[in-house]
């Protein structure tokens, strides 16, 4: 069942204050636009996903949210009816059946949402569907308490029929706060509203900046990770992806590096998937196998790209291996590898005063903590 997911992210934020651009105001060092990006990517793959973007854009934020997409951004409208449209020119529409539309100011949803929105459009009985909430609070008119029963606040994404949808969208007008305004009052349509989420957050003033830091403290999960090789003579040594010159090597079924091994096992436990021997058992095709192949199969096994990585530390235990003057190197590769900011990353070093197996040079060993959201 294709689906094409067009992420709308060309909004003038006026309500947001201070001239600034609510979407890429960062949160845990990613803006809140990548993190709408990263939650709609574990359902929507790349090459379906459209994003609209404002006139005012730098090439830096350019280049972030290109990584999400391989398709052109496109520049959106003054309004959301002129964005969509825009958006809907680029996209081959005959290649889907289905037309998701989601505001990127919504960091916080769900995939059990989306997967609602599909199971109900995959019934062929709706011509959309979309989440909605009914209204909680008592709710007056003029200063006069109304029934709030007869309302319902809406939310994104919203999922259409593609045929549908642009049957009237093309033909309209109006300019529109909510997508579904462009069928809903048609005659023959059907709509399903389904119970939405009080998770799913739309940024819309500072203050929900707050509320989503809030909420991401929930979804946030840490995991630890502890890998140990003996030393033997050698010429060099893997350290966290970096060779370095070295009397000694780790002597392992791998490439012995410590450090990409706790990483691979403090993701795994982040994430409740077991640890580092259940993927890779020391069988013969793995035989010095490269640390970092093994560290980029688990990272598609957890979906790491579509996660947060918030803080990792390192702790490497090693007598005779000075490490001071490598950590800046490591530090930069493991941020390549991991895709999160360096800033994030703490690398410590420590002797064992030559005390047992480590102080008396016989083996390596690290100590890894991630903290991350996903």
């Amino acid at each position: 069942m294709k689906i094409v997911c067009i992420v709308l992210g060309s909004g003038s934020s006026t309500r947001f204050g201070d001239k600034e651009s609510k979407l890429f105001y960062k949160v845990k060092n990613h803006s809140i636009i990548e993190h709408t990006l990263k939650n709609i990517s574990k359902s929507i793959s790349r090459d379906c996903l459209y994003i609209t973007i404002p006139k005012k854009i730098t090439k830096k934020e350019k280049s972030v949210l290109s990584e999400y997409t391989e398709n052109t951004l496109i520049l959106g409208g003054s309004t959301r009816s002129q964005s969509l449209m825009n958006a809907l020119k680029c996209i081959n529409t005959a290649k889907y059946k289905y037309i998701m539309i989601h505001d990127a100011a919504r960091p916080n949803t769900s995939i059990s949402l989306i997967n609602k929105l599909i199971k109900n459009i995959k019934t062929n009985k709706y011509h959309a569907v979309v989440p909605v909430l009914q209204i909680t609070d008592t709710l007056k008119k003029d200063n006069k308490t109304v029934n709030r029963n007869l309302y319902k606040t809406s939310q994104t994404p919203q999922l259409f029929k593609t045929k549908t949808f642009l049957n009237y969208a093309k033909k309209s007008n109006n300019n529109i706060t909510d997508d579904v305004q462009l069928i809903e009052n048609k005659k023959n349509i059907k709509i399903k509203y389904i119970i939405g989420d009080y998770e799913n957050l739309k940024i819309t003033e500072k203050d929900d900046i707050n509320k989503f830091k809030k909420k991401l403290l929930y979804r946030s999960k840490i995991g630890n990770g502890f890998d140990i090789h003996k030393l033997g003579r050698g010429n060099y040594i893997s350290i966290g992806g970096v060779k370095i010159k070295s009397e000694y090597k780790a002597i392992g079924h791998s490439d012995g590096d410590v450090v990409l091994h706790s990483i691979i096992d403090a993701l795994l436990g982040a994430n409740a998937k077991g640890d580092i021997g259940k993927f890779f058992p020391p069988l013969k095709k793995y035989k010095n196998i490269s640390s970092i192949e093994l560290l980029n199969k688990i990272k598609d096994k957890i979906d790491l790209d579509n996660s947060v990585i918030i803080n990792l530390d390192i702790t490497i235990i090693c007598q005779k291996i000075r490490l001071e003057r490598y950590k800046a190197l490591i530090k930069n590769n493991l941020s390549k590898l991991l895709k999160c900011n360096k800033n994030l990353i703490n690398i410590k070093g420590k002797t064992a005063d030559n005390v047992g197996i480590f102080g008396k040079s016989e083996a390596i060993g690290c100590w890894t903590t991630i903290s991350l959201i996903n």
